[in-house]
């Protein structure tokens, strides 16, 4: 980080601490009206660091101070790491000369992605500013579905001809400054097809006389225009890759996707699935009201309403033996509880492993019997625990042998259902992040508060 002067790591309240300092010391040069070292201060920092500092400046003055930096294209990379909030405001407050130059400065991705979730009256404003070439890319880009790989790749993609030197190559490389990253050089035919990829290593390591042709790989690990983000980001983290092409249906090279791509990608499916497994949404705090989230979480939470209701319902059919043995009340929190936690914690391993490719449907016998180990050890564990507590602290064998075998068979059972449902989810094309947290939070409480009175009932009826 720009903001760190020197080598020594940089922890979580340092970094706050100099945060603060720069945001106060920015502030105090725009009052005093010193644009010459506020300018220099502002180049010094990093830009993901100064988006962040822009975002704790007053309102009132962070749009003013945003152009305030000298250099445009640091400007640029500033604008695309800012919160949406911020990045509204900066459009909003911007003229339309200020943002023409920003926009025209933005990578084509970064440019597509941000007119593409505006509204359509905002669109054709922001349209209407950029050049012909930028607005060509975008609306290219903007065909694409959002998150497929046409969608998340860059048309600003370096390839040369397979029929080239590794002289020339290196030249065109030299001559290409503007060009986003250039990890891989890809190789085209004669209609642009992609027929192969070299390293930057191979490329320094071969004489220089040498045809690209004769050094390139031809085995090039490459992806659909329509093919789904998740897809990709599978592919760079299986193959350790820094960037991966992208081509058409006639295998036309027409962009490619970069690991800063993915880690946004892997980042966002997280959040996501995350998300989805509560019943909510990222933006729903940002942009709905409160009745809107309320109506948007309403059909979630009605599985376990009606699960709750099951529940209550099996309590009060064994309502005789809860009257005659009035502590096993006291213990239907532990009991439920433990079970509930086991699950969630069961679920969220089942439900993350399919989202990335680490578990697959025909992996359940294996995983689900290791979860069943698992609830089973746990089982035992606490069940010994809370059979031994429940014996010496109400002095009676019965219940600590009812509280005991509850815990056993309740978590066992409950890491048994998490990670099953997930997958018979998965198998019937359901989406496992959604529908897992209301049937496995409903079918515990039941199935745990039946086992409860079923086995209180055998034990103390002996």
């Amino acid at each position: 980080m720009h903001i760190n002067v020197d080598t020594k790591p940089v922890t979580p309240n340092t970094y706050d601490s100099k945060k603060k300092r720069l945001v106060e010391t920015i502030d105090r040069l725009y009052h005093r009206d010193a644009r010459g070292p506020l300018q220099k201060m502002l180049a010094r920092i990093h830009p993901a660091d100064l988006a962040a500092i822009l975002d704790a400046l007053p309102p009132e003055h962070v749009v003013d101070i945003f152009h305030a930096l000298g250099d445009k294209e640091m400007a640029a990379e500033v604008f695309s790491q800012m919160t949406p909030s911020l990045r509204t405001r900066v459009m909003t407050e911007s003229s339309a000369s200020q943002l023409a130059s920003l926009l025209e400065r933005l990578p084509p991705d970064d440019l597509a992605d941000l007119i593409g979730d505006l509204p359509e009256d905002q669109r054709a404003e922001l349209m209407a500013l950029l050049g012909r070439d930028s607005k060509s890319e975008v609306e290219s880009l903007l065909k694409y579905d959002p998150n497929s790989a046409g969608g998340i790749m860059t048309t600003d993609i370096f390839s040369l001809p397979h029929s080239l030197t590794v002289e020339q190559a290196i030249e065109n490389i030299r001559g290409r400054e503007a060009v986003e990253m250039v990890f891989y050089l890809y190789l085209t035919d004669e209609d642009g097809r992609l027929v192969g990829v070299v390293s930057l290593r191979q490329l320094l390591l071969s004489r220089p006389s040498t045809v690209l042709h004769n050094i390139m790989n031809r085995r090039v690990m490459s992806v659909a225009t329509d093919a789904d983000q998740t897809t990709v980001a599978l592919l760079v983290d299986k193959y350790r890759l820094l960037a991966v092409p992208v081509v058409d249906a006639d295998n036309i090279l027409v962009g490619m996707v970069t690991v800063d791509d993915v880690i946004d990608v892997i980042e966002e499916e997280t959040t996501r699935d995350m998300l989805k497994m509560a019943g909510t949404s990222e933006s729903e705090t940002l942009t709905h009201s409160a009745f809107k989230i309320a109506w948007i979480r309403l059909p979630w939470l009605l599985a376990a309403f009606v699960g709750g209701l099951a529940a209550t319902g099996v309590v009060g059919a064994y309502h005789e033996i809860l009257a005659e043995v009035l502590v096993l009340s006291a213990f239907l929190p532990v009991v439920m509880g433990m079970a509930g936690n086991v699950g969630v914690q069961s679920a969220t391993v089942a439900v993350r492993g399919l989202a990335t490719g680490a578990i697959d449907v025909r992996d359940t016998v294996p995983i689900v019997f290791k979860e069943l180990r698992v609830g089973l050890l746990l089982g035992c564990f606490y069940g010994v625990i809370l059979g031994i507590y429940g014996y010496f602290m109400h002095n009676s064998l019965a219940l600590g042998e009812v509280v005991g075998l509850t815990i056993l068979g309740n978590m066992t059972g409950a890491a048994l259902l998490a990670v099953l449902l997930p997958m018979m989810f998965q198998r019937i094309k359901v989406d496992p992040a959604v529908a897992t947290g209301p049937f496995v939070t409903t079918a515990i409480d039941i199935l745990g508060v039946l086992n409860y009175f079923v086995i209180a009932t055998w034990i103390f009826k002996l």
